[in-house]
């Protein structure tokens, strides 16, 4: 028996979609476009890094387009204070990403469904604060608040670390901020709804859906670090040194060549550095 369909119900049903070819003039324009965006892109990014390589095993770079000769005295004449400063810039950068990363992380949860109205908008506005002051600005306003007894950091590397993490909790803040969804305050309430204490929802539901948001705010914190300077510069007590201190220092006298070799050292421990933060452990294999 023949059923016969009635074709108002049914979907309309399409012939096999053919792909959309586009004329000549627009893939050509296409390929200008993205050939341009991928020109500017080295120009800004790559080559800046490039001249700095070969800076640093030139032995002699003045008015050519490569390098008369290639050597590595540059690298052979760092000084023990050169990786000092290394040492400390690869501290001060730790440091201020951890500390930043916990304070954003518990800044965030404190204000998580919390109305931005009243405190909770007061306190927002605060935690962003430093993103629209100038480096150099917020450096002096350190300084001269904490010069003085009962809290003098002027002559403590401390003052360092601290308006480094004035700088970067914003960023740090804003990583774990956008990682709480309202899919896990679900996740929260069901826990809790199942008689799991505080603590327990923190540490077995809440922090492993933000280790992604954790491991970008401590890369993130650890990058800014490293190449702040503006602050650095007007607060930093005498004796220390980070690398773009010592950089600046080196540039100022006309030391280019041994500047680049610093630098590229600097750029070279610092992706590494950035790489382990990035790397994922090895899930357990559960048997």
């Amino acid at each position: 028996m023949a059923v016969e369909l009635d074709p108002t119900v049914l979907p309309v049903m399409h012939k096999k979609g053919r792909p959309v070819r586009h004329s000549l003039v627009v893939r050509l324009l296409g390929g200008l476009f993205l050939g341009f965006a991928a020109l500017l892109c080295f120009w800004l990014f790559v080559l800046p890094v490039l001249v700095v390589a070969l800076s640093s095993v030139a032995s002699h770079w003045s008015g050519t387009i490569l390098p008369d000769g290639f050597s590595m005295r540059w690298f052979e004449r760092l000084s023990s204070s050169d990786f000092d400063a290394l040492i400390t810039s690869l501290e001060v950068g730790m440091g201020v990403a951890v500390l930043g990363t916990f304070l954003g992380l518990w800044l965030a949860l404190a204000l998580e469904g919390r109305d931005r109205r009243g405190l909770g908008a007061i306190v927002d506005t605060i935690a962003m604060m430093p993103n629209g002051v100038p480096s150099v600005v917020l450096g002096l306003a350190v300084l001269i608040a904490y010069h003085k007894r009962p809290l003098d950091l002027s002559s403590s590397a401390a003052i360092v670390v601290f308006v480094q993490l004035a700088l970067v909790l914003p960023f740090c803040y804003r990583c774990a901020a956008a990682a709480l969804r309202p899919e896990l305050t679900v996740l929260r309430e069901a826990a809790a709804s199942l008689g799991a204490p505080p603590s327990m929802v923190l540490r077995r539901v809440v922090l492993p859906q933000l280790v992604p948001a954790i491991r970008a705010s401590l890369a993130l914190g650890f990058a800014l670090s490293l190449g702040e300077l503006g602050a650095t510069l007007t607060v930093y007590p005498p004796g220390f040194a980070t690398v773009p201190i010592v950089v600046v220092g080196q540039v100022e006298r006309g030391y280019y060549l041994p500047a680049s070799a610093l630098s590229l050292i600097l750029l070279l421990v610092s992706l590494v550095a950035l790489l382990l933060i990035a790397a994922r452990a090895p899930r357990r294999r559960i048997d």
